[in-house]
């Protein structure tokens, strides 16, 4: 019965993700030490961040959400 219970929980929304496209480390402009400056962007619809700055090479890989693509599919309801 327990099986049944885990089938009955709503997936999360699908996020569709940005990705590092150049970077950049070092203690200048304020950037505390691991700190790094990326650039990220989407090939899908193009949409680049700039730089912008993260907290470790780690969480730049994992990307962040793509603001175009998921406003868009946001307005159309799915």
């Amino acid at each position: 019965m327990r099986t049944m219970e885990m089938f009955d929980k709503p997936r999360k929304k699908r996020e569709h993700l940005m990705h590092v496209v150049d970077c950049g480390t070092g203690n200048c402009d304020g950037l505390s030490d691991g700190e790094e400056v990326v650039v990220m962007s989407r090939k899908k619809c193009g949409h680049g961040s700039g730089w912008i700055t993260m907290p470790n090479v780690t969480a730049a890989r994992r990307g962040i959400p793509c603001p175009h693509c998921n406003r868009l599919e946001d307005d159309n309801g799915n």
